[in-house]
């Protein structure tokens, strides 16, 4: 049952479209199919090489409140920031292509934001396999130290499509992109969202379902080595304005996960990259040996190359 009350904000869908013919309609059929219906849906192709652009063409043609972008391939960040660009809502809501939401997301999560005239409302996500469902819970809290130590750490998920964000927020807070960054961009863009302070509230329902059946998803496979874009841009960030010091053993531990993500990956790009965090093996939970191995990899140069790479070859 389509549910408004009079003179509801208008909510800007952002959503970049690539390799996603096979999930798009259900992606689309859950935003038409919303009870709450002031919104208009920005669907950015961007070169997708599928029938994925053809799809969205279709659903502009049936309902007038789609809007339509054809590029050459330039990544998630630059197809989301062509959406911004012409998004005229009062509120901004992100949504992958591949994934899709349910039916009372933007009724529930505008009614809070509205009625607590809030910067910011969460969700939980809902991650969908081929095994199987697993509910996320999420826990924010109203201290902007506090929700970046946990980004950093991964204990909130930086996700922007778990948020519904008043645009004047978004604006005033002059968010800065890289369209290289393609893995943990959405962390870096909300460590930004929550420098400023933002008024918020989580909305505890699962009303993002996110798929993890993708294949084509730039979140599956080994794609963690494109994440150094993005990390780099945080450790960045965090020196610029002044927050390094109190998020430094989040973001030690982050580029430590990261270096032994890559390590079988680049031996050499891992042992470059943030070179403090070489010492702070002893916070993880390796067994003995590997953890040995580990430390020879970072800490004995060429020696501890070959180490490494005879004992994982």
């Amino acid at each position: 049952m389509k549910t408004e009350k009079h003179n509801s904000p208008l909510v800007s869908i952002i959503i970049p479209v690539y390799k996603t013919e096979l999930f798009i309609t259900q992606c689309l059929e859950s935003i038409i199919q919303q009870t709450y219906t002031n919104w208009e849906a920005i669907l950015v192709d961007d070169g997708s090489p599928d029938n994925a652009g053809r799809i969205c063409d279709e659903y502009a043609t049936k309902d007038n409140r789609f809007k339509v972008i054809h590029q050459k391939n330039a990544g998630v960040v630059n197809a989301r920031n062509k959406g911004l660009a012409i998004a005229k809502g009062e509120f901004l809501a992100f949504v992958d292509s591949d994934d899709y939401i349910e039916t009372n997301m933007l009724e529930e999560m505008i009614g809070v934001a509205t009625d607590k005239k809030l910067d910011i409302v969460w969700c939980d996500i809902k991650a969908l396999f081929y095994t199987g469902e697993k509910i996320s819970d999420i826990n924010i809290f109203q201290d902007s130290i506090k929700n970046i130590k946990g980004l950093i750490a991964d204990k909130i998920p930086g996700w922007l499509p778990i948020k519904i964000i008043r645009k004047d927020y978004w604006d005033r807070c002059n968010i800065i992109t890289d369209d290289s960054a393609v893995i943990y961009e959405d962390t870096f863009i909300s460590i930004q969202l929550m420098k400023n302070n933002p008024v918020m509230q989580m909305v505890k329902k699962p009303l993002y379902n996110y798929v993890r059946t993708n294949e084509n998803s730039a979140t599956n496979g080994s794609n963690i080595i494109k994440a150094e874009k993005s990390i780099i841009l945080i450790h960045e960030y965090l020196n610029k304005n002044g927050l390094y010091k109190e998020c430094e053993k989040e973001f030690t531990d982050m580029a430590l996960k990261f270096k032994i993500q890559i390590l079988k990956h680049n031996i050499d790009k891992a042992f470059e990259l943030f070179p403090f965090s070489h010492k702070k093996l002893k916070n993880f939970k390796f067994p003995f040996i590997t953890s040995l191995f580990y430390w020879f990899a970072f800490n004995t140069g060429t020696f501890g190359k070959i180490l490494f790479k005879q004992h994982f070859k």
